[in-house]
């Protein structure tokens, strides 16, 4: 998203480490080269700071490094949570897993003392941020965060002390121990400069995982060695001319086998691109358009968001005009009352926002981006009212199901 079209006195961009990610990584060394300001500002961990000075010596570029402290400790404890009975006001326990984290969810607030806000991945980014909101309000019942690495970034916790219930998790290959990156971007989102404790704490929730957080936490962060990259379109237009005949997939593909790179960069992974070829490719569009919907916020592994980008994009190659009504009917989103019926709305969440991302680049073919976006809103209050709806121990829940109630009123 970022804008590298306009000219800047000043831009920021932080977690500069993900230019190593292998996913998303691309992006990040997109704005770092392409966004056109006097001052760029670099913020994220040290171990990006010689492969940047790398990068930037063929741009000619003045690189200053400036280094700051923690402002609050952090502080390993040396015993685990043991029992949930030891769960207090401000803590955060962290699991991998959606369903992960509504079993601790139900552990935590069976006990009777705490209400949970939760925050994971899937979840509308509106409804992280409330959640956040509530679990920062010193006035709200809901005093403990259960979440995912969704934590790490973009949201700003009063946390007193992080608990990993586990020091594992599923990449979507394996399941393996966290890097040592990832334990201290998580770790390290207790007691942080601005919140209301003079420091923070991070345990685990067995002993046994204690050696590797601590031994991760004692550690510098492995220098990155490399930055992501992913060609634009007027490469694979420039190599689709030597291949006129082929579909956007092979294109891709071949020009990702054959293109040559600098020791300084990686090609990022595209199976989510390449899986959106696969099935576009068939339709009579242009390969502007095939490449628009390669790189949109699809979830090509969701079966009912993928669902509604092929549809999209079979509607918008037959008539050149999406109309949302043909796929959704505005009006027909219930609270859920099922995890698997939350799952479906978290879904279909999805395909309201791909509809809006696309709306915004192709307007005319895209008209319904008030009806999306109202729509989209609605969703997230759903899923919200479904979190608020699960601390049912609590009278107070109720009254915050009728506040949104009102609110979702409002946008019908």
């Amino acid at each position: 998203m970022a804008d590298v079209t306009s000219d800047y006195e000043c831009a920021v961009i932080d977690e500069i480490q993900m230019l190593g990610c292998k996913t998303r990584g691309f992006s990040f060394t997109r704005a770092l080269l392409g966004i056109a300001a006097d001052e760029l500002h670099l913020c994220g961990d040290a171990a990006a700071v010689p492969l940047i000075q790398e990068l930037l010596k063929v741009t000619g570029d003045d690189v200053q490094v400036r280094s700051y402290e923690r402002l609050l400790p952090l502080v390993p404890l040396e015993v685990p949570l043991g029992s949930f009975s030891n769960i207090r006001t401000g803590d955060c326990i962290v699991s991998f897993s959606r369903k992960g984290i509504y079993k601790l969810k139900k552990k935590i607030e069976t006990g009777g003392k705490h209400l949970c806000s939760v925050v994971y991945g899937s979840l509308p980014p509106e409804t992280r941020t409330r959640q956040a909101r509530m679990f920062n309000d010193a006035s709200s019942e809901f005093d403990v965060l259960v979440a995912s690495d969704a934590i790490g970034m973009g949201l700003n916790l009063n946390i007193s002390r992080i608990i990993f219930s586990t020091m594992k998790k599923f990449d979507g290959l394996e399941r393996r121990d966290l890097t040592l990156p990832e334990v201290k971007q998580i770790a390290g989102r207790a007691g942080r400069y601005g919140s209301k404790y003079p420091m923070g704490e991070v345990t685990c929730l067995d002993a046994e995982d204690l050696p590797l957080l601590h031994s991760s936490l004692k550690s510098a962060s492995p220098t990155l060695q490399q930055a992501g990259i992913f060609p634009s379109f007027d490469f694979i237009y420039m190599y689709s001319r030597l291949q006129q005949k082929r579909g956007l997939y092979q294109i891709l593909e071949d020009f990702l086998e054959n293109a040559k790179l600098s020791e300084n960069y990686f090609f990022a992974n595209c199976e989510e691109m390449l899986k959106v070829a696969a099935v576009i490719d068939e339709l009579p569009l242009s390969l502007q358009d095939k490449y628009l919907f390669c790189i949109s916020p699809v979830d090509m592994d969701d079966e009912i968001s993928s669902q509604g980008l092929t549809q999209f994009a079979e509607n918008y190659a037959k008539k050149g005009l999406v109309r949302l009504k043909e796929i959704f009917s505005p009006g027909s989103l219930q609270v859920p009352k099922t995890h698997s019926a939350l799952k479906e709305l978290e879904s279909i969440h999805k395909v309201l926002e791909l509809y809006v991302w696309l709306s915004f680049r192709l307007d005319e073919s895209f008209p319904d981006h008030e009806l999306a976006s109202s729509q989209k809103a609605i969703c997230s209050m759903l899923i919200e009212e479904f979190l608020e709806r699960l601390g049912f121990q609590n009278p107070t829940s109720r009254k915050l199901n009728s506040l949104m109630a009102k609110k979702r009123r409002q946008y019908l």
